[in-house]
């Protein structure tokens, strides 16, 4: 495979002999679509290029249900790729998801017990339980590990009704947690909500107070830019050039509301200004595209995940990206597609409640409006003000941007990992 450049980070002098060997474990790793892969992906690479031995441990099961089987040794670049076996049932269902989860960790155990003993640091990415590996690999072999929380859970199994709030299985999963994080050499989160919630589950198992780290997620800052639909040919081929449109862009999951979307698609029928345009998959994909066939929605249409390479078109076809999230996960994700969203200038619609991080966005920095989830009137009031006052929406785009460059550029939260590693296997800046 090709390395994938990675514009804005410079490439370091040879450090081969002082930079860490760094092990990645995560689900999901190039060439997978999928948010964080993308992430750990990126991660990967920007270490390699800073003079690191990289090996990443993931997954062979593909994120995309029909797609083969990935090999089992493969590389990128300088990054070296050992993937483990595990089942491949369907994902949309609970059985499916826990047990490609369970068969996953059982093999990565084994990739690192039997495989890998050289390492400085292991970086842990957002797997449920995967960072209890990362305790074992301190506990036997001394060796630091970071904890990337990108879902908290056991919290997200209990709001979403899978498993009990004071079941035998949340509290023995709040248990391994603490220990986890208690034991790492850092803990990582995504966002301010997400620190408290953690902060707030460690004190509830009694434990001290743990030091957590904000570092928020990003998009490739340089590849995505606002670009004018006239000149976007994306827009041409899929009828969005003369619309106000609303775009969803990413996974159709349970965690979002997009009922409320198809609502106001259904409301807005006969208003030849609005199109709404939904690109992705998941497991609500199929009852939506359901939804609006029933409904004979003329105005709104379906499209698969796109590759990679088009996604700079993709996500500038609209005018309003919509970001979604149900209430109970509040405080606990944060949907990567909003970095996407601002870098691309889009105005955000968040279908989110009001404590979440991205209301807060919305309200800081002016970029969009925030409307709770299940509010269709609202929603509907929303876009036929956009409609109306073009200048509002433009000034909007123009702050999600300018919000994008602020706080979420791919350097800034690269430096901050690589500060981590430094941190974690006991190196100052000067030493590497």
């Amino acid at each position: 495979m090709n390395d994938i450049a990675l514009p804005g980070v410079a490439p370091p002098p040879d450090l081969a002999s002082t930079a860490p060997k760094v092990l990645i474990l995560t689900h999901y790793f190039h060439p997978e679509t999928a948010a964080v892969a993308q992430f750990t992906t990126e991660i990967a690479q920007d270490l390699a290029r800073r003079g690191c031995e990289v090996t990443v441990v993931t997954s062979r099961a593909p994120y995309q249900r029909n797609a083969p089987p990935l090999p089992a040794n493969d590389a990128l670049g300088a990054v070296r790729i050992r993937r483990a076996l595990g089942t491949r049932f369907d994902k949309r269902r609970l059985w499916g998801r826990m047990s490609n989860l369970a068969t996953f960790i059982a093999g990565a155990a084994a990739e690192l017990t039997f495989g890998f003993r050289g390492y400085d640091a292991l970086a842990v990415c957002n797997a449920p339980l995967l960072g209890a590996i990362g305790w074992a690999g301190r506990l036997i072999r001394g060796r630091p590990y970071v904890c990337i929380v990108e879902d908290i859970y056991p919290d997200l199994a209990v709001r979403f009704g899978v498993i009990g709030e004071r079941s035998l299985i949340r509290r023995l999963w709040d248990a391994v947690n603490a220990l986890v994080y208690a034991n790492a050499a850092a803990v990582i989160t995504l966002g301010e909500r997400m620190r408290a919630t953690l902060a707030a589950n460690h004190a509830r198992a009694g434990r001290p107070p743990l030091a957590i780290r904000v570092i928020p997620s990003w998009a490739d800052g340089d590849a995505i830019r606002p670009l004018p639909k006239a000149e976007n040919p994306f827009a041409g081929e899929h009828g969005t050039r003369d619309k106000l449109t609303i775009l969803y862009s990413g996974n159709m999951g349970l965690a979002h509301d997009l009922e409320t979307v198809i609502a106001a698609a259904e409301a807005l029928r006969d208003d030849p200004r609005f199109f709404f345009l939904f690109i992705g998959d998941g497991g609500k994909r199929a009852r939506l595209v359901e939804m609006a066939a029933e409904k004979r929605l003329p105005n709104a249409k379906f499209l698969p995940y796109q590759p990679l390479e088009r996604l700079p078109l993709s996500l500038t076809c609209g005018d309003v990206s919509v970001v979604t999230m149900e209430p109970a996960a509040e405080g606990l994700i944060i949907p990567s597609k909003i970095y996407g969203s601002l870098a691309a200038g889009q105005a955000i619609l968040g279908l989110v409640g009001e404590a979440t991080e991205v209301a807060d966005i919305i309200k800081r920095y002016g970029c969009g409006v925030r409307v709770a989830p299940g509010d269709r009137a609202t929603l509907v009031e929303a876009l036929r003000r956009w409609a109306a006052e073009p200048d509002l929406l433009r000034s909007m785009q123009q702050r999600a941007r300018a919000c994008f460059e602020s706080n979420f550029r791919r350097d800034l939260a690269l430096e901050a990992y690589w500060e981590t590693i430094l941190t974690a296997t006991g190196r100052r800046r000067g030493d590497a």
